[in-house]
Formats: C-alpha cells, sequence, structure tokens
C-alpha cells in the first residue's frame, strides 16, 4: 500500500514537471513571436548580472594581446601551465614533438581546463580560443590571425588580493626562470602575415671561436655587442631606444649569414628572419615589430634585391597611385627601424645584409638605422688559417705562405676556400687539401676570372685607401674586412 503511494506520488510530481516545462516552452515561443529581442535580451542580461553578484567565483581574463603587444602575462602563465600539464584535473593534453626534441612536449588544448593549488587555494585555468574570420576587423589583432586565444583564471572571490599581489607575480618569476634554465635560441619566420607559432630551435653550431672572419673585426663586432647588451642605462640616459642596427655587405659567400648565426648564439638571442616579400604593407610591418620579444635579433637578408622599395621622392610623388597597393614604402620601414614604432621594445638587434651596398638608399643605412657597417670581404690569411684550424686542427703548415701569398692576389671567397678544404676534410688528408687549395688558386690566378675586378668602384676605391694606410703600397688590390660604425 505505501509503495503505491509512492508511485502515484511520482508519477504526480513527474506530471507536474512536465506541465511546467511544456508551459515554460509556450511561454517562451510567445515571448520570442511577440516580445522585441532587445527587451529579451535586457532582461537576459539582468539575470545574469544578478547570477554574477551573488556568484562566489571571480574569473580574471588573460588576453593574448594588448593591443598590438604580446601580453607577458600569457607568455609566462603558457609557459608555466606547459609543467603542469601532468596534474589529475587537466583532461584535454596537446602533445608534440619534432625530430629535435628529446622528449614529448605537453601543453593544455584549446578548452582545456586545468587545476593549480597555491598557498592552499584552488585556481582553476582555462584556455579559451576563438575564430576570427580574416575580414573582421573590430579587432587590429584578429584581422591577422585565424584565431584569438586568452586563459581564464577562475578562483573565490575571497582570493583575489592573493592572485593579483602573488599567484600572477610568482608566475611571472618562475616563467623567467624557466627561460633562463632552458635557454633555446628559436628562429621565427613570418606566416600568412604574423610569426609562426611552431618553434623553431635554432642549433646552428656556429660561434665567435669557430667563424671564419678577420681576427680584428670580429674582435670590433664582439666589442660592440658586449657594449650594447650592457648598455641599458646608457640608452635611457641619453633618450634613445635600446637598439642596434647592423648592415653587413659584402661579395657572396664571405659569411654574412654565419655572422648572423654566431651573433645569435654569443647573446643568447631569438632570431626572427623577415621576408619582405611575405609582408603586404606598412601596417602589417609595424603589427611583425610589435610582436617580436625583446633580446632579439630581426635580420632582413639581401635587402637590395627582396622588394621594390619606392624612394622618398617617388612615393610623394605617386600618392595617390600607391593607396590602394599592398606594398611595403621605404618611408615605412625607416619608421619601423628607426620611428617611434621602434621604441616599442628592449634590447633588439636589426641586421640587413646585402651583396651591394650601394644600391640602397642613404637613409636606410645612416647611423641610427644602421649604427656599424660591416664589410665582409674575400679570403685573407687571418680568415685561411681559421679555416684550416677549423677542418684540420692546425694553425702552421709549410703551404701556409704560399696559400696567403697567392690569397693577397686572388679575390676568392671563404666559402670557397672552405669548399676545397672540404674536399678533404680529414687531418690524414690535410697535405692533400691543402695542395688542392693552392692549385685552384693559382687556376684562378691565371684565368683571370672577372671576379676579380667585379667590387664596385665606390667600394673599390675605400679599399684600396685602407689598403695602402695598412701596407704602405698601393697595389689596388682590395683590403681586409671593414667597418665603420657611429657612437653608441
Amino acid at each position: 500500500m505505501l509503495s503505491q503511494r509512492k508511485e502515484m506520488k511520482t508519477k504526480g510530481l513527474l506530471s507536474t514537471a512536465a506541465s511546467i516545462a511544456a508551459t515554460a516552452m509556450v511561454i517562451r515561443t510567445i515571448a520570442n513571436d511577440f516580445i522585441p529581442a532587445e527587451i529579451t535580451n535586457y532582461f537576459s542580461m539582468r539575470l545574469r548580472s544578478l547570477s554574477h553578484r551573488f556568484s562566489s567565483q571571480l574569473t580574471i581574463v588573460i588576453d593574448e594581446f594588448r593591443g598590438h603587444v604580446v601580453n607577458q602575462v600569457f607568455e609566462a602563465a603558457d609557459a608555466y601551465l606547459g609543467t603542469k600539464t601532468a596534474t589529475p584535473s587537466i583532461r584535454r593534453v596537446k602533445v608534440g614533438k619534432t625530430d629535435k626534441d628529446n622528449n614529448l612536449s605537453l601543453s593544455m588544448d584549446r578548452g582545456g581546463t586545468l587545476v593549480d593549488v597555491y598557498g592552499n587555494v584552488e585556481m582553476k585555468w582555462k584556455l579559451v580560443c576563438s575564430q576570427v574570420p580574416s575580414h573582421n576587423h573590430g579587432d587590429v589583432n584578429s584581422s591577422r590571425r585565424s584565431e584569438v586565444r586568452h586563459y581564464e583564471l577562475s578562483f573565490h572571490k575571497r582570493n583575489k588580493d592573493l592572485v593579483i599581489d602573488s599567484y600572477l607575480p610568482y608566475i611571472l618569476e618562475r616563467a623567467k626562470l624557466m627561460r633562463e634554465e632552458n635557454k633555446s635560441i628559436k628562429l621565427h619566420t613570418v606566416v600568412y602575415g604574423r610569426w609562426d607559432d611552431e618553434e623553431v630551435i635554432f642549433k646552428h653550431p656556429m660561434t665567435f671561436n669557430s667563424l671564419a672572419m678577420d681576427w680584428e673585426l670580429k674582435r670590433a663586432v664582439m666589442e660592440d655587442l658586449e657594449m650594447f647588451t650592457n648598455g641599458e642605462e646608457y640608452y635611457k640616459r641619453v633618450g634613445k631606444a635600446w637598439k642596434r642596427g647592423y648592415l653587413l655587405y659584402g661579395p657572396p659567400g664571405t659569411g654574412k649569414s654565419s655572422l648572423i648565426a654566431a651573433m645569435a648564439n654569443h647573446l643568447k638571442y631569438d632570431i626572427y628572419d623577415l621576408d619582405l616579400t611575405d609582408v603586404r604593407n606598412n601596417s602589417d610591418l609595424r603589427f611583425l615589430l610589435l610582436s617580436i620579444s625583446s633580446q632579439s635579433i630581426l635580420v632582413v637578408e639581401d635587402i637590395d634585391c627582396s622588394i621594390e622599395l619606392e624612394n622618398r621622392e617617388s612615393e610623394e610623388a605617386e600618392t595617390h597611385s600607391n593607396q590602394g597597393d599592398n606594398q611595403i614604402t621605404l618611408s615605412g620601414l625607416l619608421n619601423v627601424i628607426d620611428g617611434l614604432w621602434s621604441c616599442c621594445g628592449e634590447e633588439r638587434i636589426i641586421i640587413f645584409t646585402t651583396n651591394h651596398k650601394e644600391r640602397l638608399d642613404p637613409a636606410l643605412v645612416r647611423p641610427g638605422r644602421m649604427d656599424m657597417h660591416v664589410h665582409m670581404s674575400y679570403c685573407n690569411a687571418s680568415v685561411f688559417k681559421q679555416l684550416a684550424f677549423n677542418y684540420f686542427g692546425i694553425r702552421d703548415h709549410g703551404v701556409f705562405e704560399q696559400i696567403e701569398k697567392l690569397l693577397e692576389e686572388v679575390n676568392v671567397s671563404p666559402a670557397e676556400v672552405a669548399g676545397e678544404l672540404l674536399k678533404k676534410n680529414n687531418n690524414s688528408n690535410a697535405e692533400a687539401a691543402f695542395q688542392g687549395l693552392l692549385k685552384f688558386l693559382h687556376e684562378k690566378k691565371e684565368k683571370g676570372e672577372e671576379e676579380t675586378v667585379s667590387i664596385p668602384s665606390s667600394v673599390q676605391f675605400s679599399t684600396i685607401s685602407i689598403n695602402q694606410s695598412s701596407r704602405g703600397r698601393g697595389r689596388g688590390r682590395r683590403g681586409r674586412g671593414r667597418f665603420r660604425h657611429s657612437g653608441r
């Protein structure tokens, strides 16, 4: 009897619930049909506001970008949470590995949640990713990205001061220590108008110890880099942006790319390789500059032939015709490297390389933009001895004097010399390699190839003066690598 009453009571409750649900749906349908959307939205917002007012939870949103600039809190949280992916609270984990990684790389996936504990307080993290149409111009960043990311950090309201004053600073400090302990140089490139998110570890083995470069020139570059990295207070005192520009110029195969690799390894700076043909316009160029981290090197190789940079006079004359073009202008590039936008970041190095310095606009290479001009010249005795030591561990040999004499008479790049030495690349064949190089140099001298007089006249004249002053003779040959730089 009792069980029958319970069953009837249960059926009654279910029937009542069904009636209420049906009534609610009817009311909702009527409301949608007869009540304006503005009114329903208003009441929905008020209800949500009331629920938030009585909720004990507080949520902090950490966007990936603050305007144009990368949010350091987001970067720190991303690095910190990557070490917490083994916690039982996480339900979605992204796993990756490249050929150069020793272990699997774990990180939070889109929509993933994670609970961290700090000071006996639970902190709930969630990674939110929103797809953004390419035509959306509501956000200056979203118009250049396929998605917008942010972290949501939720906790009890009473712990707000703990999170703001202690937890987030702790994450920032932990992320900084992690970067220093596991510092690896990364190589970045432009993909669809933004720097590629996929990390490419830069493992180029070149260092200043093994760099085949004129010793005096190498020492000058290293000293200049040392002054730059220790010059934070100096730059603040004189009111200049903490950046340094280097122009590497000279014939092909003279070691410009190797010098860049040595600089990056010496400073432990990330490299941002910028191909100007991948950038649509000046606005995108500014965005890319602002997305570069501090302690980094921005490299633009072969700047004279990557794109056609209109000079300022033609820009002024053709203002109307260029408005609709997705092209980078010279003035846009100048503003990025030395204008108001250039101060949005610290401890940055900008490097331009070219085989033809004389083709560049003087405004592009003046001090303040390209502060140090490094002439990467043909192989000389100092460069050859470094190459011989690199390949065979030999600092002196009976044929060195003959080779060095021929190097004064023949224009040959370090890459060509290295190519000859590589043909016999073990210690037992050092003699054969040197003899092969001697034969190669004799053949070049006898053939009298056009490249021995191929240096542009403006450069040739300057090198003649250096040659005369350093050797006391005016042979009309090229001198050693040259450099010119302004003060800090």
